[in-house]
C-alpha cells in the first residue's frame, strides 16, 4: 500500500485532464451559439424583409403584379447576405367597411400560401369602418452551415402590418 501512496499525491497533469474531459463540452457550447447567432441574426433579417415589402406596398395607390415583384426582390435584398431565394411572401389588403371587414384582394405572386385568417389577423388593427391594413406575411427557410448541435432547416415567419399611406384602401389590378 505504501508503494501506491506517492502516486496518488502527485498532481502533475491533472490540469491537462480536466481540460481534455471539458474541452467536448466547450465546443459544443461554442458551436451552438454560433448556429443560435445565425438563426436570430436570420429572423431578424427576415422582420426587416417583411417590414420593408408591408411598407412598399402601403405607399401604392395601385398595387400591381410587377410591382409585387420588385417589392419581392427588394425584401430578398434585405436579406443579404443570407440567400434570398428562399423568401417567399403573400400580401393581403384588408378593409372595415359598413358590412364588416373582408379581405380586398390577397397576392401570392412571391411564391407565399394564401392567408385564410387575414380578417382575423386584421380585426384588432381595423376596429373602425373605413380603415384598411396591408399585411404581409413572409415564411424564410433558413438553412445553418452547421448541423452538428442543432438541426440544419429552420422555417422562420414574420408578420407586418401597414397602413395605406396615400389613399384610403391600395387596389389592385
Amino acid at each position: 500500500m505504501r508503494g501506491f501512496h506517492p502516486l496518488i499525491q502527485d498532481r502533475n497533469g491533472a490540469a491537462a485532464i480536466e481540460f481534455a474531459l471539458i474541452l467536448p463540452l466547450l465546443l459544443i457550447l461554442s458551436l451552438g451559439m454560433f448556429e443560435i447567432a445565425g438563426v436570430i441574426s436570420a429572423d431578424m433579417k427576415l422582420a426587416n424583409a417583411t417590414q420593408l415589402v408591408s411598407d412598399l406596398v402601403a405607399q401604392q395607390s395601385n398595387e400591381t403584379d410587377s410591382l409585387t415583384a420588385n417589392f419581392c426582390t427588394g425584401g430578398e435584398m434585405a436579406m443579404a447576405p443570407l440567400s434570398g431565394t428562399s423568401l417567399k411572401a403573400t400580401v393581403v389588403s384588408v378593409t372595415h367597411d359598413s358590412g364588416g371587414t373582408a379581405v380586398d384582394w390577397q397576392d401570392t405572386s412571391c411564391g407565399g400560401s394564401d392567408i385564410s385568417n387575414a380578417v382575423s389577423l386584421a380585426a384588432s388593427v381595423t376596429p373602425n369602418v373605413g380603415d384598411s391594413v396591408i399585411i404581409v406575411v413572409t415564411n424564410y427557410q433558413y438553412t445553418s452551415p452547421l448541423d452538428y448541435v442543432l438541426s440544419k432547416n429552420y422555417t422562420l415567419t414574420q408578420t407586418s402590418f401597414s397602413r395605406p399611406r396615400n389613399v384610403a384602401t391600395v387596389t389592385h389590378s
